[in-house]
């Protein structure tokens, strides 16, 4: 950090930050004695610099570089300061950014739900409420289901990651820490995700009958088939990177059709093109009555959107928030779109997903401890083991590969599920950052066993 920089944080009041105090073990000691404790770990990594960065080069405070693949946990679609989209939120500056939008329209957020309705998948009629995250989100959707349907059930997997308050939180099973002592907002039947690798009905993917699909039948059967919805994340995020088969994914839509239930699709963290679609459940051929987005639709700020059928809610006031796409948020929201069309970031995303799956499946069968490697488009699990015979899950393998990727081949990388590796990167990514990244991957496995 700059003086420049020390400066502003003067003139804001803070007088005893210096330069000397520019180091990630004062700056991690500061921020454990203010902020409270949710997903740090601070054994790993350092403090980032919020002056510097460029694309999928970020530094920490001591201005170590490092190469990203997190994309922010899948927020930034373009990396970090990328010039025109910068340009674009300079020439919007002196707009009025705060607008009611739940109590008045403003042009912003009416064209942008217009866009989402046209992108998402379905030519049926579609309404939008916008939020600030992907959690409200998914309870937006929530709410109008139970709104119309009369119903207050829903059908929820394992793995899975909804958000972590309320409704959403409800449907959320992919580590205890997230729910252990928490009341559940919502009553949810839960059956196993379709996990191919780890298939808990021993089935294999050439023979596969659809156990999973059947059993969610059996569960109606007996505990009751009053269900809102549906809720499946079209690639399972945070529970380990899992990608289902679609024909699994398209037995769990039919039978929620059959029960007379909506299907909701989860989008928060696979949405916004990261597969090569819009959305992740476009890849299965599946249209769901719902989807919830959020992460990378805010282009940095904090946006999400319930996307549903009409009339959405049976009336006024059934649901509302301060902040709905306020009018800055909402252009820079359209212009992420419009770039994302114009620079073709749909085939990018699923050429560079085929590209990093290819050299990350010759990394597998270089070693041992890799399991699975799988994913799509510019989401990608790598997936840690004792070995490939027990495919028994190594987590304590994971940290410490993950830990050693950070601070000694300095490569920016986040865990996902108990013992996965998780990749999103930002979608400017190019072929050789994707090499340096497998180069660096390759060496932390190489010093971690």
């Amino acid at each position: 950090m700059d003086d420049k920089h020390i400066r502003l944080l003067h003139e804001l009041g803070f007088d005893d930050i210096d330069e000397k105090k520019m180091t990630n073990e004062y700056w991690k000691a500061r921020a454990a004695d203010a902020l409270a404790i949710t997903t740090q770990d601070r054994d790993v990594y350092g403090c980032l610099d919020h002056t510097k960065g460029e694309g999928v080069r970020i530094f920490d405070i001591e201005g170590t570089e490092y190469l990203d693949v997190t994309g922010g946990v899948a927020v930034r679609a373009f990396g970090l300061r990328y010039k025109p989209y910068l340009d674009f939120e300079m020439s919007i500056v002196d707009i009025v950014h705060e607008l009611p939008g739940m109590d008045f329209d403003a042009i912003p957020q009416t064209l942008l739900a217009e866009k989402i309705s046209r992108i998402t998948p379905g030519t049926h009629k579609k309404r939008v409420v916008f939020t600030t995250s992907g959690g409200r989100a998914v309870e937006g959707c929530m709410k109008s289901a139970i709104d119309l349907s009369g119903k207050k059930r829903f059908v929820a997997f394992r793995p899975a990651f909804h958000g972590r308050t309320g409704y959403a939180l409800a449907l959320t099973a992919s580590n205890s820490r997230h729910k252990y002592g928490f009341p559940q907002g919502v009553d949810v039947i839960r059956v196993a995700y379709p996990y191919c690798y780890r298939c808990p009905y021993g089935q294999n993917v050439e023979d596969c009958n659809l156990e999973c699909v059947e059993y969610l039948r059996y569960v109606l059967q007996v505990e009751g088939d009053d269900i809102a919805a549906v809720v499946m994340e079209g690639l399972a995020g945070e529970g380990g990177l899992i990608v289902p088969p679609s024909k699994a994914v398209q037995g769990f839509y039919k039978l929620a059709k059959e029960f007379g239930a909506y299907f909701m699709g989860d989008e928060v963290q696979a949405g916004m093109g990261r597969t090569g679609k819009w959305t992740s459940m476009e890849n299965h051929d599946v249209t769901p009555d719902y989807i919830s987005m959020g992460k990378a639709i805010g282009g940095g700020y904090p946006m999400g959107a319930s996307i549903g059928p009409v009339p959405m809610f049976t009336g006024p006031s059934r649901h509302s928030e301060t902040f709905s796409a306020e009018p800055k948020m909402g252009l820079l929201s359209l212009w992420i779109l419009k770039h994302m069309e114009d620079g073709d970031y749909l085939r990018k995303n699923a050429e560079n997903g085929v590209y990093f799956l290819k050299l990350l499946d010759e990394l597998k069968e270089k070693h041992e401890v890799i399991g699975d490697v799988r994913g799509m488009g510019l989401m990608i699990g790598i997936e840690f083991v004792k070995d490939k015979k027990s495919k028994e899950k190594a987590p304590k393998l994971r940290d410490t590969i993950i830990k050693n990727a950070v601070q000694r081949q300095k490569l920016w990388v986040l865990g996902a599920g108990q013992n996965v590796m998780r990749l999103t990167p930002s979608y400017i990514i190019t072929k050789e950052n994707i090499d340096e990244a497998v180069n660096r991957i390759d060496s932390a496995i190489k010093e971690s066993i």
